[in-house]
């Protein structure tokens, strides 16, 4: 699940999917008897389809389905929200879901396709850069009366966009190259974008707490 923000910005591949496919539907399937939990259940289930096209190398398919996954990834939080009908189990189910998924995913993907220290370097650094982010970086800029951000990062939030290696993006390139079958390529260019991205947050929340005294 992607979480909501007070000042509505997103990511590019959250806003693509949230505003053009999502909000659009989410008044006709709040009228049916589909539930948020329904929908992670159903993607928890179809990802096992992604684990097996993955490992097969099917990679047509799997280009495609991933964003069938990120779409339900996204809908399903949406909806509990525009439907209220969010929950503890559901926040948790999605959660920690994500995951496990996006573990299993580049390892099933990567198996016969790269070395297994990048499929090892790729899957550390996908979950070092969500346990950073959640547990470090957030906590410590709601300490702040004030976020200066750096002009570029700056001039995108103006516009309501996140630039970053968040699961969207990270889904983006992953469609995109696998169109092309470059999954090696893949893997190196998803492993310097986190750690740049990392190197980018951290460094910019350091200059922060700098300023207002808490370093």
């Amino acid at each position: 699940m992607i979480l909501k923000r007070k000042d509505k910005t997103m990511h590019i591949a959250e806003h693509i999917h949230t505003v053009y496919l999502v909000q659009p539907l989410l008044p006709i399937i709040s009228k049916t008897f589909i539930t948020p939990n329904m929908i992670t259940i159903g993607n928890i289930l179809y990802s096992i389809l992604l684990y097996y096209w993955a490992y097969h190398n099917h990679f047509l398919l799997v280009a495609i389905g991933i964003q069938l996954y990120l779409f339900l990834d996204i809908l399903d939080g949406n909806l509990a929200r525009y439907a209220q009908l969010q929950s503890k189990l559901g926040a948790w189910l999605d959660n920690t879901y994500d995951r496990i998924f996006y573990t299993l995913f580049f390892i099933f993907l990567g198996i016969h396709n790269v070395d297994y220290i990048l499929i090892f370097i790729l899957v550390v650094f996908i979950n070092l850069y969500g346990w950073i982010a959640t547990y470090y970086i957030v906590p410590r800029l709601k300490k702040l009366s004030e976020i200066k951000r750096r002009p570029l990062k700056k001039w995108f939030m103006e516009r309501g966009f996140i630039v970053g290696m968040d699961v969207g993006t990270l889904l983006i390139l992953t469609t995109l190259f696998l169109l092309f079958e470059q999954v090696h390529l893949l893997f190196i260019v998803l492993i310097i974008g986190i750690m740049l991205d990392i190197f980018a947050r951290l460094t910019e929340l350091w200059q922060n707490m700098k300023r207002e005294g808490f370093l």
